[in-house]
């Protein structure tokens, strides 16, 4: 009986353990991109900043809007510890990416969704969807459809200082 239970608590632990080790190792993402320009990067690349992390397609109205959202937010909140990523999921679109960016005059980091990325983002299935994740790589909160600048401010302003 005792014997039993040893081994009875022993797995019982184990469990406990990995339960709670998991939801802290499983919501940190990391990813690399190239942007429209041939720069590549590494999420970790941005670490200690809040990501705002854009997935936005070509042929998208609300997409292409929201994009000069985020240049203005890249503007106003950029150096108080939050980074904008924009990543386009259509890459049949991906020649008319430096006329998008070039006409929106956008500043930050612009480029493709790769297939590594739309796995780590499984639950994306409308555009435009931005996800914020925290300065470990974790994702706090999904937003999907277009967002006005107002929204975005008042949606960040918990986590970084946008005024």
């Amino acid at each position: 009986m005792k014997i039993k239970g040893k081994i009875g608590l022993f797995f019982l632990l184990t469990f406990i353990i990995i339960a709670l080790a998991l939801p802290l190792s499983a919501g940190s993402v990391n990813f690399s991109f190239n942007t429209y320009d041939g720069k590549r990067y590494k999420l970790s690349d941005f670490n200690g900043k809040y990501i705002l992390l854009n997935l936005f397609a070509s042929y998208c109205p609300p997409c292409m809007v929201e994009l000069k959202v985020f240049q203005k937010l890249n503007e106003t909140c950029g150096q108080r510890g939050l980074q904008i990523i924009s990543l386009m999921i259509d890459q049949e679109g991906a020649s008319l990416l430096p006329k998008i960016v070039s006409s929106r005059n956008l500043t930050y980091p612009v480029g493709l969704a790769n297939s590594e990325i739309l796995k780590i983002f499984s639950d994306f299935s409308i555009t435009p969807t931005t996800y914020l994740l925290d300065p470990k790589g974790q994702r706090i909160e999904k937003f999907v459809g277009y967002h006005s600048y107002k929204e975005w401010v008042e949606s960040l302003t918990k986590y970084v200082k946008c005024n």
